[in-house]
């Protein structure tokens, strides 16, 4: 599949070298870039079972790039929470993770146990004090904005729950009862927040309903699912645009879209239609996929954002052409998405319009736009070289 050698290609040039893998101690998101690079190679090891070349280096070196308890940046010191560092970090456990469940690497599995016992379990009393309230500042890249309440603050609103995602995948690994209790404890403060309200950004939101999917997944329990569920609904009515991306702030049409959520935002939508077999889901899987995470690819197999399309702004553009420093790379589990469920995806290309309650039409789930003064299905933005002007209407 194109998708997939494109994006594969992608992984192996320069931003993802080794001698380029490994940020700067000043690099104020802590094992996010290392982590999300490690979790996309694995991921395309899982796929095709090539191997990126950096993927086993950038484990064997570990040591010499995290701090004593093999995590990244300052070890905590009992008194400031990074909620990047937190959020970071859970990538890093998923790509550990995901290598060690491909490879038996013991090691991936010792990084993964110091840091969820030197860097997440001590904190676990430090979310009742989590700060709600903030000016958004950031661009696409997040920045620390404040400290307040022993918390560091992030531009990516609510990016402290971000690891739930890491963590439920560590508690389903391990069966780790610190862990879950770690997870109650943050969710039962999550239940309390009316995200939508105050903000917070999509992409965290999204990554977090995907790890309460994975606790549903590990543990039975119907409280998980229905809390996905529930995630889930918000954003399709807050936080999706007409084109099936994400608006990067709940709230905030004005921005710009974000193919790392419309990752978390794909992979959830499937997973719910595979426990539930309710159609929405499946629809939203569909045109998610067909629309939203067709048309962020890149030429160079990379992805980027894009113009957040509502009924007030009709035009899709690209925002910016790739975001190597996540986007890019969290492409990859979005490709696996696809491909352990592509039977979901066939097209029928002799399908009929239809119309939607906004007045979008489709081809068999696949947006109609205005090019040229021609109606034609959203094509893939892998398509466009980088510097590509291009407008596409949204018909209504």
């Amino acid at each position: 599949m194109k998708n997939i050698e494109l994006n594969f290609q992608r992984l192996q040039q320069s931003h993802y070298s080794f001698d380029k893998i490994f940020q700067s101690a000043e690099y104020d998101w802590p094992g996010d870039w290392e982590g999300r690079a490690l979790l996309a190679f694995a991921c395309h090891y899982e796929m095709h079972g090539r191997k990126i070349e950096c993927m086993e280096k950038l484990v064997n070196v570990l040591p010499s790039h995290t701090n004593s308890r093999l995590y990244f940046g300052k070890e905590y010191d009992g008194e400031i929470v990074d909620e990047q560092q937190l959020s970071g970090h859970s990538w890093y456990l998923r790509g550990l993770l995901k290598y060690a469940m491909l490879t038996n690497s013991e090691f991936a599995m010792q990084a993964a146990k110091s840091t969820v016992e030197n860097l997440y379990l001590p904190i676990a009393d430090k979310y009742k004090d989590y700060p709600l309230t903030r000016e958004k500042q950031g661009g696409v890249s997040g920045n620390i904005t404040a400290i307040k309440n022993g918390w560091k603050l992030s531009s990516d609103v609510g990016c402290a729950f971000m690891c739930v995602d890491g963590l439920a995948h560590y508690y389903k690994h391990t069966k780790d009862a610190r862990v879950k209790e770690f997870l109650d404890k943050v969710l039962a403060f999550f239940e309390t927040i009316d995200y939508v309200a105050i903000g917070f950004q999509t992409h965290t939101t999204l990554s977090c309903a995907r790890g309460i999917l994975t606790l549903y997944h590990a543990t039975g329990e119907k409280k998980y699912l229905e809390l996905a569920q529930s995630i889930f609904a918000q954003y399709v009515q807050y936080g999706m645009t007409l084109t099936y991306e994400n608006f990067n702030w709940f709230g905030c049409e004005d921005t710009w879209t974000e193919p790392c959520a419309i990752v978390d935002s794909f992979i959830l939508a499937t997973e719910l239609y595979k426990i539930t077999k309710k159609s929405e889901y499946r629809m939203w899987a569909r045109r998610i996929w067909f629309n939203g995470m067709q048309f962020c690819q890149r030429k160079n197999g990379g992805a980027g954002p894009n113009t957040c399309v509502t009924a007030k702004q009709p035009i899709l553009q690209i925002s910016l052409y790739e975001a190597p420093f996540c986007c890019t790379m969290r492409y990859a589990e979005g490709l696996l998405e696809y491909t352990k469920n592509k039977e979901l995806f066939a097209w029928d290309k002799e399908a009929e319009i239809e119309t939607d309650v906004y007045g979008r039409k489709f081809v068999d789930d696949k947006l109609l736009v205005m090019q040229d003064d021609k109606i034609v299905p959203l094509f893939s933005g892998h398509t466009l070289e980088e510097g590509s002007q291009i407008s596409l209407k949204v018909i209504f």
